[in-house]
């Protein structure tokens, strides 16, 4: 069998985490035989993220032979065994598939970011982000472009563009970012993304320590709530009583913003 060719689509402006070319040389020498990796021919000069994914599937669609095309944001390093997914995972008929990887943001009725997984299941009309499961593969509503393949054909009778910022019109607040209104035009196509669980990524991002500092506190707090919860009418009465003394010291957010644990 002749190895599948994945054409490499890194949105940037040349610009990589220094750990990422490493890495894919790693995969190629893993994969060898079984994987081929195909490279651009020239920088997307990226202005706009949907400009820059728009160039590439062009690229991919009409100056390569390949059979894959594979976004990798210069930002995140898959695991070693990401190319699972074209060896492995060929036969599970999947147009469009992806890992999971974390993101740092705040989400709708959140007042502070969150650790959460860009994995999305339809609640209504909207994609939210959904829990993984430690390990298996599956079929979900969406997964961010951060790591996704897409097989040539999944472009056949996809309207262009493929990928599109949206605005609102009066003030051109940002409504919907390319990534979920790819998964948006996929729904009404009634295509579903693969997954596998196992190939979590990391994801580089800059984000403020006192951001970081507060999510901790209270993600700490919330699990401990939760476990009391649970277990307080199990534990014994002076257990009981320790605990409820503690939690008078609850967590609360200092004049400069900073939160502290609770004593």
């Amino acid at each position: 069998m002749k190895p599948v060719k994945v054409f490499v689509a890194i949105p940037a402006m040349g610009k990589v985490h220094d750990a990422q070319p490493h890495i894919l040389r790693n995969l190629q020498k893993k994969y060898e035989g079984q994987v081929e990796l195909v490279y651009p021919a020239k920088s997307v000069n990226r202005m706009f993220h949907d400009y820059a994914r728009n160039m590439m599937v062009k690229e991919f669609l009409y100056e390569t032979d390949c059979d894959v095309m594979w976004f990798l944001d210069s930002d995140i390093l898959p695991p070693e065994h990401t190319l699972d997914m074209v060896t492995k995972h060929w036969d599970q008929n999947w147009l469009v598939a992806g890992a999971p990887y974390p993101v740092f943001m705040t989400p709708v009725g959140m007042e502070r970011p969150q650790v959460l997984f860009a994995v999305y299941e339809n609640v209504g009309d909207k994609f939210c982000p959904t829990r993984i499961p430690y390990e298996g593969t599956g079929w979900v509503a969406g997964i961010a472009t951060g790591c996704l393949f897409m097989k040539r054909e999944l472009f056949k009778d996809l309207e262009k563009p493929y990928f599109e910022f949206k605005y609102e019109r009066e003030e051109m607040e940002l409504i919907e970012g390319e990534d979920i209104g790819f998964c948006r035009k996929l729904r009404e196509k009634g295509i579903r993304f693969f997954i596998d669980y196992s190939m979590v990524c990391n994801h580089y991002k800059t984000v403020g320590l006192l951001d970081l500092n507060n999510y901790a506190v209270e993600y700490a707090q919330r699990s401990v709530d939760a476990y009391a919860k649970q277990m307080v009418p199990e534990i014994t009465e002076a257990v009981k009583a320790s605990y409820l003394k503690g939690k008078a010291a609850q967590t609360r957010p200092t004049s400069s913003g900073l939160i502290l644990p609770g004593a």
